[in-house]
């Protein structure tokens, strides 16, 4: 089990999302929660690394991006994006 944290501006980009948009994401949060390394890499260049992506929501709206501090099985979610 990972324990999942938000950054600041994660948080008030969470605040803004619309009310349609928060069960999915709820949904991540608990995939985030328990198996975070199945979703893909952030970054084409270095696709084993810990900061990863997800899309979530109707139609793959939204957008998140996380770290993951294995050490520490700690989930740091960085930024949460809704094309409205």
């Amino acid at each position: 089990m990972y324990r999942v944290e938000h950054d600041p501006e994660a948080l008030a980009q969470l605040d803004a999302l619309p009310v349609e948009a928060l069960p999915f994401y709820l949904e991540l949060r608990a995939a985030l929660e328990t198996a975070p390394w199945g979703f893909p890499s952030a970054s084409a260049t270095n696709p084993d690394g810990p900061l990863r992506s997800a899309a979530f929501g109707d139609h793959k709206r939204g957008l998140a991006f996380f770290l993951i501090l294995e050490d520490q099985r700690r989930v740091a979610v960085v930024k949460v994006l809704w094309a409205g």
